[in-house]
């Protein structure tokens, strides 16, 4: 999924900074999962006076039934999901319907600059957002800062975060904040290696700064200069073309991300957080690590529909998820962190687990926290992944 890229001087997170708002700063704190409240009746009588409706136009990795079946126990309301698998699908869907028939959209952060530029979305009352006051202040801050708010007014709500990030088998040697992305590129490998191609660019390119072939920062500062983005990301294409005989499939849906690895022979990759914590739970022999470069690391947030119908239901899944019950709730069942105060206290051993081995010591200080993706972005990005998966 989801959902600011940082590495330069300026914009990298120091350790302390990380700590605040990380899985690993809350997981030191944690304490045992512990049961669902009921919610707040202040939302439940709001969403209750209209139709008891909602459309939540939102990934496939929000559907576990623990989480959506305590959505309507605690409100009452008939959640109807419509599901996007990629970022691009729901800016494309939502632009083909102009949002007719969806109330609330829950994508990347890094998108809602381009659906605001579609005119796809309505500003967020931030007054009806009761429960905004349990989100982290610094990733609150973050999220105004790189795409949630624009022209003073606020269009997404913080939900969660998560790391896109190094996967390998068992067998592959690999050292958490020591082993680089290009190892993805190890012809000992060749065969092995599915990634996303749109952020396997991105991995590449921070390889080559890692190893002097860019300039320290460019893939940071190439979301906001498409001159240089042009350069970067050819000189990783070029790189990924030449030498795509390495990759055995490119992936875009969680789905095809476990076939890579289950059952199309792959062992070193880049994954989904939720994706690996899913199969490592389930005792399949792999490992995901933060390699030196930094984890890519994205924001989910929930944004208005221009045309949504149900407003006040809207609202109320929007403080349902802001609370920290329902935050540990979410991570347990889905694998992404909760972006809300406290919610660390509700996540189980396992997740303890799998965030520890992950992402120990100072790795946490290294995430890549992805910039706002502008229409031209995504266009020149699109069609060098297009170029790479006709090469």
């Amino acid at each position: 999924m989801a959902h600011e890229f940082t590495r330069n001087k300026t914009a990298k997170l120091t350790l302390a900074a990380a700590r605040r708002f990380t899985r690993r700063g809350f997981l030191m704190r944690s304490a045992a999962a512990g049961g669902v409240a009921a919610a707040a009746p202040w939302f439940v009588r709001d969403a209750r006076s209209s139709s008891g409706e909602l459309v939540w136009f939102t990934w496939d990795d929000y559907e576990p039934k623990p989480f959506i079946e305590q959505f309507t126990k605690d409100t009452g309301i008939k959640l109807t999901m419509q599901i996007f698998t990629g970022n691009e699908e729901a800016l494309n869907k939502m632009r083909a319907s102009r949002g007719q028939g969806i109330d609330l959209v829950s994508p990347g952060l890094a998108w809602i600059s381009a659906g605001v530029d579609y005119d796809l979305y309505q500003p967020v009352d931030i007054k009806r957002v009761k429960n905004y006051g349990n989100v982290r202040p610094d990733l609150a801050e973050r999220a105004d800062r790189l795409g949630a708010r624009r022209d003073g007014k606020i269009y997404a709500v913080p939900f969660t975060w998560s790391t896109e990030s190094l996967a390998l088998h068992d067998s592959v040697p690999g050292v958490p904040g020591q082993t680089s992305y290009g190892i993805l590129w190890d012809p000992k490998y060749q065969g092995k290696v599915t990634a996303r191609a749109r952020t396997l660019l991105l991995a590449t390119g921070l390889w080559m700064e890692d190893t002097g072939k860019l300039e320290p920062g460019t893939m940071l500062r190439a979301f906001g200069d498409e001159a240089l983005m042009k350069r970067a990301y050819g000189q990783a294409l070029d790189h990924a073309i030449a030498n795509k005989k390495q990759i055995q499939q490119l992936w875009l849906k969680g789905a095809e991300q476990k076939a890579a690895f289950l059952q199309n022979g792959c062992t070193v990759g880049m994954a989904w957080d939720s994706i690996m914590y899913g199969l490592i739970k389930e005792k399949n022999p792999f490992k995901f690590i933060a390699p030196k470069e930094g984890a890519l690391t994205v924001m989910d947030v929930h944004a208005l529909s221009k045309n949504a119908k149900n407003v006040e239901q809207a609202y109320a899944l929007i403080n349902w998820t802001l609370q920290p019950k329902i935050g540990g709730l979410m991570t347990n069942n889905v694998g992404y962190n909760s972006v809300v105060t406290g919610a660390e206290q509700h996540y189980g051993d396992a997740y303890k687990s799998f965030f520890a081995a992950s992402f120990p010591g100072d790795a946490v200080s290294k995430l890549f926290i992805q910039g706002t993706e502008h229409p031209w972005f995504l266009a020149e990005r699109q069609r060098m992944v297009d170029r790479l998966q006709a090469a």
